[in-house]
């Protein structure tokens, strides 16, 4: 099958998945989500393939969800399903598609890797990054949580701490420091990476496929508690981050590369306390 935003080549039971918008550094809009569902049910089907390896075309990795006017008026013309099925479809369910793939996944981060982008490789079950890659979740800064099933992914990769750390501050870390804090397995010269993921993938094919699909499925069921209850109500609080106007101004603000001026606490107007 042809894909409009994704370069898809299999050879030898591995496959290599290229996101293709590198002029909008892999930015993830409605047609890429689209082709990316329509992928994972392809994959559920293929036999052949064993391991798949995931990454960007250009200078970018994913730069996370494509927060451009064209592209918001783009996701907002998606009329045919309710608000919460489309955050679903374009969220959850896609997420956690990858995430139980039957092959074994590997995310070759070949330079930014954020938000929406940083999900996609979070479930990946490994994560080689090239020594300028940087990684993040820079949702705050916009006025909105970090969802898509993100957070439980984070904090069972990296503990609380630190994912509070950078969930709420939005500021990126480099491959070095994503390394030593467990956020990616390796890190390698930009020039060496698909080769890196390349020889992975060879050594997880001389091993047994039965024995890894259900190695995965342990390591999966063991670190990530209780997504079903986020699944039931991440959609919802995504729609009070919407109605509220920070996640307008936010996006606004950023646009105009100027500081936000939010005007709610926690969903309540601010009131001037000092007069």
């Amino acid at each position: 099958m042809a894909y409009q935003t994704l370069l898809v080549e299999k050879k030898g039971g591995i496959a290599l998945v290229t996101f293709n918008r590198p002029d909008k550094l892999n930015t993830l809009n409605t047609r890429l989500f689209l082709d990316l569902r329509d992928l994972m049910a392809e994959f559920r089907y293929d036999l052949e393939t064993r391991v798949i390896i995931f990454t960007g075309a250009g200078r970018a990795f994913s730069g996370g969800f494509d927060f451009r006017m064209e592209a918001l008026k783009e996701h907002a013309s998606q009329k045919e399903l309710p608000n919460e099925r489309v955050w679903q479809l374009f969220s959850h369910d896609l997420m956690t598609a990858i995430e139980n793939l039957e092959q074994i996944t590997i995310a070759a981060v070949n330079g930014p890797c954020m938000g929406g982008g940083l999900c996609i490789a979070m479930n990946c079950d490994f994560r080689i990054a090239a020594d300028n890659a940087k990684l993040g979740v820079p949702e705050i800064n916009l006025g909105i949580f970090l969802s898509w099933g993100a957070t439980p992914r984070l904090v069972a990769l990296l503990g609380p701490a630190k994912a509070k750390e950078l969930i709420m501050t939005g500021d990126p870390v480099n491959a070095q420091e994503a390394s030593r804090i467990g956020m990616v397995n390796k890190v390698v010269p930009l020039e060496q990476l698909l080769s890196a993921a390349q020889e992975l993938a060879s050594k997880l094919l001389t091993r047994g496929p039965l024995a890894l699909r259900i190695a995965k499925k342990q390591v999966n069921a063991a670190s990530v508690a209780r997504m079903s209850d986020l699944y039931l109500f991440e959609s919802e609080l995504w729609e009070r981050n919407q109605i509220s106007p920070d996640m307008d101004e936010g996006i606004k603000a950023a646009m105009e590369k100027r500081p936000p001026r939010y005007v709610t606490e926690a969903g309540i107007p601010k009131f001037d306390i000092t007069t």
